[in-house]
């Protein structure tokens, strides 16, 4: 994601990468300045940066969270399996800066939440739902968190009822996601999928969302608020 994000900031003329974050400096990370931690990050840059892209591990998550909030630093993170103490963290630092979080930053996949929220509302909370995600072989959750989402904007458009929704998880190869959500009828199926044949989906949508967030004010945000104003 990093390697997308960097080459889908250098296609355009509004935004510029400042700086990296990670264990190790990439190989494909030119210039740009790196750091090892989020805490050391502004000793080689001439100016704080306008917003920080997370896309790392829960742990890098709770760290960059922190930074923001400490930075007056806007937050777009695309990370999934928080636990309850990290999006805590997120919350916390949303009352200091702008943090949008999503599961899942193509603007594919939110248009595909709303389209099952409409179907669930329209067939009713009887109807059984099945939703599939495939992922390569390395994905440490399941469900994956676009999947949980899905299934959570399905239970909303049922009062909150989220009986009746079944997850089946398959990581394999180097499948970069598909999500498959299925309700059976009576004589009848519906099926909408979503498919991610390039990670540059989730790299534009996060600069995009990203371009939107800075114009906020401090807050919690997902990116149905971002599509909501597009």
């Amino acid at each position: 994601m990093g390697r997308s994000l960097c080459a889908a900031a250098a296609a355009r003329t509004d935004v510029e990468v400042a700086a990296l974050v990670g264990p190790n400096r990439p190989d494909w990370g030119g210039e740009n300045a790196a750091a090892e931690s989020w805490w050391p990050l502004l000793d080689g840059l001439s100016a704080i940066p306008d917003l920080l892209i997370d896309f790392t591990l829960p742990e890098g998550t709770e760290a960059a969270a922190a930074w923001c909030a400490a930075n007056g630093v806007p937050l777009v993170s695309g990370v999934t399996g928080l636990s309850p103490e990290v999006q805590g963290g997120l919350r916390r630092a949303a009352a200091a800066v702008p943090v949008l979080w999503s599961p899942n930053l193509s603007i594919g996949v939110n248009l595909l939440a709303e389209l099952v929220g409409r179907v669930a509302e329209v067939v009713g909370r009887q109807t059984p739902v099945a939703i599939d995600d495939l992922h390569h072989q390395w994905k440490k959750d399941a469900p994956s968190g676009t999947a949980l989402m899905l299934g959570a904007a399905i239970a909303r458009r049922r009062g909150g009822d989220d009986r009746g929704i079944a997850y089946r998880s398959t990581r394999a190869g180097e499948a970069i996601g598909e999500h498959r959500v299925q309700f059976t009828l009576d004589g009848e199926t519906i099926e909408l999928t979503h498919r991610a044949d390039d990670r540059g989906i989730f790299a534009r949508g996060a600069l995009e969302a990203g371009l939107w967030l800075v114009r906020q004010p401090a807050g919690f945000y997902s990116a149905a608020d971002w599509l909501a104003a597009r």
